[in-house]
């Protein structure tokens, strides 16, 4: 009796112990989360207006995502949910309606998303919405009830929402929603569906938060409600923020997970699905469950929207809790494709009724139930989440398959379209110190927090809806803060995780516990030393953080020099990338002061000297005058002088404004005073990086107001001394802050600033788009007119229209294949074709250039045959050769090229330099001097000319040369030599101006080789051109046309290539040469017969003339037999017609049709 009453008594004593316990921790969770239990009234009375504290900083915003839950009271015809609003009190931001419907302000353009959320959609119930905007492209989302949509609002596009506002619920007069708010929070940033279905209560807004350090909140309008879906539970497991019937069963379970730094326990505690039920087991197929379709009290993690209805099956046999939270029920998803006339209602309802006969005899529950319809064909996509216990992947799969086929009238499963898989556990995950076990769907991991193991972090594995994959949410690591008790403990955990590489994430994570601790700790040298080293290590391990990363670690490291604890007149802590000197200050006595950062003989750690000292790496000299502005009432309080030196400078923006960080960084400060406009400047001496012999730099200090708070470099103040050497700057400013020099280093002032980058690549996109289209014009024009491709210049011309048409076309898809990161392959085929087009092209400039020098120099030729093959053989094969050389000795000498100043910049190109500078920059070289030339040769012979023509001025001389000389530019690629001349300060200049025309060279070529021949004109007048502007097929022009091509028809002429530069203008030389080489022609004749080889005659005659001949012309051929001196005065008076033709043919455009051929 005593041993059970003892017993008892003990029981009794435990559970009261517990219980005050209990109730202690339930106190203490509800105090430190009290604005989770409240709810707010929306009123814009006097003095009841709900407000962002005037402490919260509100920054400009070029993308938003807004969360908050709402409940309706009233309705209003004009109805604001919150706003925000400018200095000028504009409209920078609200949300609200009126008679039109939803509207949505961003920076005073008023957006209508009526068409994605109504008003009607606020009810009497409190429910989640999401809203985001996007500036780029003006997308509005609306994310309610796990439903996705957007519109977007084009008239939104690039704008912003301005800084420094006011952020109240409701709006101004009478403008305001009649109902209550709760849980608001604004991210800078949007979100992806995943990631809104994974928010929590312990999700904290980067800019507004539901939490009383954000709001101003009148008393008289806040209302307490323990119903609300964060508002702080006894029985809820931190970070859940569910109802206690929700949580009242979770299965419990203690596992070790243990990672390389300490021991922790994850208890797991399995969250509930949604709130459906199995099917009950019925054995008489007779008896039919009855099934209905209704919206659900489906669970929700904290924060976020509720999910879609999800498919109810009654009556309930078993909880899906249970069978979820067992080790035995596992997710699976189902997929398929049923085909039916009926209604979306019909098809779930049917669908439903044969998922529950199908598992009828099965403890299983439907979890999530999605149908789309696609109305082309008929069918409607179905995706099913199931949660079945004790079953595997090939039991359901059977299962199902026994079943397909008809699903019941006018209803069939599609065969081949059903798929099942099963949900995957979240991965084992090591990540900021805590070790995450893997874990099932819909689990809720507990960490104890590090270092501090008397609360615990927590993460949740949840389920994508969209796909049915799982993932892990973010972590929640609100309930592990650092104490003053802690603080030790926890500097020197950091300082030991730090010592490995750490992800921008690590580093972000790090800065702010390095934050917290210096807040709230005592900074005693201990504690000093270690925070300098743990900073060290996040500069040496992070190459380039987020910039507020490198912002907030600055401000911690100032921090952490003015609160450390000292004795003596002076402390120097030094690491391998940070040293920190603290000296003691008498402000009455202060005369000036220096000190130096160097290195100590056998160490690689900077030390401060506060003494002048020889070849410093920087030092600082601080003139006597230095707080002769400090009022009186303030100089007591300044009792030391901080250094700072950075011996690596990756917190710092390291290019800027076409000039690079090119020194180490060194800061000083006095108390937290800011000292500017000095009467004597301050001296700072900055050894550099690398020597620098240019004049052009600049001595810059850290400003961390500029880009809207997240720093960067500022001159203002400071100015470069004529003590500089080329290893060192002197600056002098009149103000302290970080201080460094930014110089022109290998002359990247004299490159691409991010601005002109941005010009010249939309000059390029523009020009190559425009040379693509006029490109394709010209090849259409020569394939579809068979009169205008019958002689060599055209063809040779069709096939370098055609290789740039492609080389267009290849480098306007380049850029979006390198940005899509979806496979290497792809974008290394890409930089092929890309290589290839480029040398294809410049090949055909060269061949261009070598049947001109046929065409015009070479007078006496013989006959080649196949001539227009075996230039195509050079033309595209050559090219395919060099670039097959390079993908058979290594095909990764192709792939994407990053750009290291934009890391969007990216191109598929060859990323070897040797590859490049001798497959490309080589082979056009070669190219170049070739047509080079060949330029030079035809201009010297059009202008040879211009003494024996009388008939044109100087002026028209001087025009026609003047567009020979364009034509040939571009027809010859002359304009690609820009690139050779783009060095040092004519950079830019040579590179704007190879941009423009290269990009362009199509453009020319369609309007100087196309657009402006007569023969062309004429043929477009005749097929493309209707009444007035169309020729008819009887014009003389269709008539000497027709001759013409009859004339280069015959076989005869067909076999001299020095025909080539005679066109269907020429008639005039024709009569010419009826009545001076006639002579000629016909002694050849007579001698033609000594020839045994009769193909290949040495013809110096035209074609013209040779037709034209007379029938009797042979038996008077004996008659007359020239003297030479006489021959060779008729060849140059046939040289020089040839090359008046040849201007004509080539250069002038006119019409081309009596040249060579194959």
């Amino acid at each position: 009796m005593g041993s059970g009453f003892a017993n008892g008594g003990g029981r009794w004593r435990f559970r009261h112990v517990v219980l005050l316990v209990f109730l202690w921790i339930s106190v203490d969770r509800t105090v430190a989360v009290a604005l989770r239990n409240q709810k707010v009234r929306i009123s814009n009375g006097v003095g009841q207006t709900t407000q962002v504290s005037s402490s919260v900083f509100i920054p400009s915003l070029s993308e938003f995502t807004v969360c908050f839950e709402v409940e309706r009271i009233g309705n209003n015809q004009r109805e604001w949910l919150f706003s925000y609003t400018n200095s000028s009190s504009t409209a920078a931001l609200s949300l609200g309606s009126d008679q039109t419907g939803m509207k949505l302000v961003v920076d005073g353009v008023v957006c209508s998303v009526e068409s994605i959320l109504s008003a009607a959609d606020f009810t009497s119930t409190m429910r989640s919405f999401c809203v985001l905007w996007t500036s780029s492209n003006g997308s509005v989302v609306v994310y309610f009830n796990r439903i996705y949509r957007n519109i977007t609002c084009l008239l939104s596009r690039n704008h912003t929402v301005p800084a420094g506002g006011t952020f109240q619920l409701g709006g101004s007069g009478q403008l305001s929603f009649n109902g209550n708010m709760y849980n608001l929070r604004l991210w800078n940033r949007t979100m992806a569906p995943p990631e809104l279905s994974a928010l929590t209560c312990d999700t904290v807004g980067s800019v507004i938060d539901w939490d009383n350090n954000y709001w101003t909140i009148p008393s008289s309008v806040a209302q307490t409600n323990n119903t609300l879906s964060c508002s702080a539970n006894p029985t809820t497991p931190p970070g859940l923020g569910l109802d206690s019937s929700a949580a009242s069963s979770p299965i419990t379970s203690s596992t070790d997970s243990t990672n390389s730094s300490h021991d922790t326990n994850a208890i797991t505690h399995a969250e509930q699905p949604a709130s459906v039920s199995s099917a009950a087991t019925n054995n008489s197929a007779t008896n039919e469950t009855p099934v209905s379709l209704v919206v659900s009290s489906p669970q929700t993690l904290p924060g976020t929207t509720p999910q879609l209805p999800f498919l109810t099956i009654n009556p309930p046999m078993t909880n899906i809790d249970e069978t979820a939270s067992s080790g035995e029920g596992l997710f699976f998803g189902l997929f398929f494709v049923v085909t039916s006339e009926q209604s979306r209602e019909a098809v779930e309802r049917a669908v439903a009724l044969w998922l529950n006969q199908s598992f009828q005899d099965w403890i299983f529950a439907v979890d999530q139930f999605r149908v789309d319809l696609d109305a082309v064909s008929n069918s409607h996509s179905c995706q099913v989440l199931l949660v079945i216990r004790s079953r595997t992947e090939a039991e359901v799969m059977e299962r199902l398959l026994s079943r397909t086929g008809l699903v019941s009238s006018g209803l069939q499963v599609l065969a081949g379209t059903l798929y099942v898989r099963s949900v995957g556990n979240c991965p084992e995950e090591n990540l900021l110190h805590y070790l995450w076990p893997e874990t099932r769907p819909r689990v809720t991991q507990y960490l104890p927090c590090f270092p501090n193991k008397d609360h615990s972090a927590s993460r949740t594995c949840l389920i994508n809806p969209l796909n049915y994959d799982s993932f892990w949410s973010n972590a929640n690591m609100t309930n592990c803060t650092v104490t003053a008790e802690n603080a030790v403990g926890v500097a020197q955990q950091l300082a030991n995780f730090t010592k490995n590489s750490l992800s921008s994430e690590e580093v972000s994570h790090v800065v702010t516990k390095v934050q917290e601790l210096v807040n709230v700790a005592r900074i005693d040298m201990a504690v000093a030393e270690t925070v300098v080293h743990i900073m060290s290590n996040v500069m040496f391990s992070a190459d380039k953080p987020p910039v507020p990363t490198s912002n907030r670690a600055l401000k911690a490291v100032e921090d952490l020099a003015q609160k450390v604890e000292f004795e003596g007149p002076s402390i120097n802590i030094s690491s391998r990338n940070l040293a920190l000197g603290v000296l003691t200050l008498n402000a009455s006595t202060f005369s000036g002061t220096s000190f130096s950062a160097f290195l100590p003989a056998n160490s690689t750690d900077p030390k401060i000297g506060f003494e002048l000292t020889a070849n410093p790496l920087a030092q600082v000299t601080l003139p006597g005058s230095l707080l002769s502005g400090v009022p009186l009432s303030e100089l007591d309080s300044l009792t030391r002088i901080n250094f700072m030196f950075f011996s690596s400078t990756n917190l710092f923006q390291k290019e800027q404004d076409s000039l690079s960080l090119n020194s180490y960084v060194v800061a000083s400060s006095v108390g937290n005073l800011s000292i500017r406009d000095l009467k004597d400047p301050v001296k700072i001496q900055i050894s550099h990086l690398q020597e620098q012999v240019s004049s052009k730099r600049k001595c810059m200090f850290w400003d961390f107001s500029m880009n809207e708070g997240n720093g960067g470099w500022n001159d203002r103040g400071c100015s470069v001394s004529r003590e500089s050497s080329s290893n060192r700057t002197v600056c002098l400013c009149d103000h302290l802050t970080h201080f460094g020099i930014l110089m022109d280093v290998s002359l990247t002032s004299s490159q691409i600033d991010q601005k002109n980058e941005q010009i010249l690549t939309f000059l390029s996109y523009i020009g190559c788009g425009v040379s693509a289209i006029c490109c394709a014009a010209t090849l259409l024009t020569y394939i579809a007119f068979e009169n205008l491709r019958r002689d060599y210049p055209s063809k040779i011309l069709m096939n370098l229209s055609a290789s740039l048409l492609f080389l267009n076309l290849v480098f306007l898809l380049d850029g979006w294949l390198a940005g899509l990161n979806r496979s290497e392959g792809l974008c290394m085929s890409a930089a092929v074709f890309l290589h290839y087009f480029l040398l294809t092209s410049f090949t055909w400039m060269g061949l261009e250039s070598v049947h001109m020098y046929i065409a015009l120099v070479k007078v006496f030729n013989t006959y080649i045959r196949r001539y227009i093959l075996k230039f195509c053989i050079v033309g595209w094969g050559l090219p395919a050769v060099l670039v097959g050389i390079v993908v058979a000795v290594n095909k990764n000498f192709y792939g994407v090229l990053e750009n290291s100043k934009d890391d969007l910049a990216r191109m598929c190109w060859i990323r070897d330099r040797a590859v490049f500078y001798s497959t490309c920059v080589g082979y056009f070289c070669l190219v170049f001097l070739l047509n080079v030339a060949m330029f030079i040769v035809v201009m010297m012979q059009i202008c040879g000319r211009n003494g024996k023509r009388s008939n044109r001025t100087l002026r028209e001389e001087v025009l026609r040369n003047l567009r020979s000389v364009v034509s040939l530019t571009f027809l010859l690629g002359m304009t690609w030599g820009f690139a050779l001349f783009a060095w040092g300060p004519v950079y830019l200049t040579f590179t704007y101006l190879f941009t423009i025309f290269n990009s362009l060279q199509g453009l020319f070529i369609f309007i100087f080789h196309c657009a402006l021949k007569e023969n062309v004109q004429k043929q477009w007048r005749r097929s493309l051109c209707c009444g007035p502007y169309r020729l008819s097929d009887n014009s003389d022009w269709s008539k000497t046309a027709t001759n013409n091509t009859k004339k280069v028809s015959s076989d005869h002429l067909g076999k001299s290539l020095s025909s080539s530069s005679f066109g269907s203008g020429t008639i005039n030389w024709t009569s010419k040469a009826k009545a001076t080489l006639t002579p000629f022609s016909k002694r050849l004749r007579n001698t033609d017969k000594c020839f045994p080889n009769q193909n290949t005659p040495a013809s110096i005659f035209s074609s013209s003339s040779s037709s034209d001949t007379e029938p009797n012309s042979s038996s008077s051929s004996s008659s007359s037999i020239l003297p030479v001196s006489q021959m060779i005065n008729k060849v140059k008076g046939y040289c020089s017609t040839r090359t008046d033709n040849f201007y004509k043919n080539i250069i002038m455009s006119d019409s081309f049709t009596n040249c060579t051929r194959l």
